[in-house]
């Protein structure tokens, strides 16, 4: 890769990083604002999956793949929340 694209792949991911800066600031006003618990559960699952994304481009830009087992980690945990609050709050958790 030339020096020109190494720099113009530096500045996209730093751009990338920024919009999903963005992107989690507007799910953390849904998760504090939402008029229901169901909008507030997404906004929270949405949230770990912008982290999710931020760490694999910061992956990208330090060149390491030393992030993988947190992206896993949060990527699963975040899953394994939305479910399971997801069916508390529907009922079929509780009888």
């Amino acid at each position: 890769m030339t020096i020109t694209g190494a720099i113009l792949e530096t500045y996209v991911i730093w751009g990338a990083l920024g919009v999903i800066g963005i992107g989690i600031a507007l799910c953390a006003i849904r998760a504090f604002k939402g008029p229901s618990l169901f909008d507030r559960v997404l906004a929270f699952d949405a949230i770990a999956l912008n982290i999710v994304g931020a760490t694999l481009l910061l992956s990208v830009l330090f060149g390491t793949g030393a992030f993988m087992d947190f992206v896993l980690i949060v990527a699963l945990l975040g899953f394994l929340g939305t479910i399971s609050l997801a069916a508390y709050l529907e009922g079929s958790l509780v009888d």
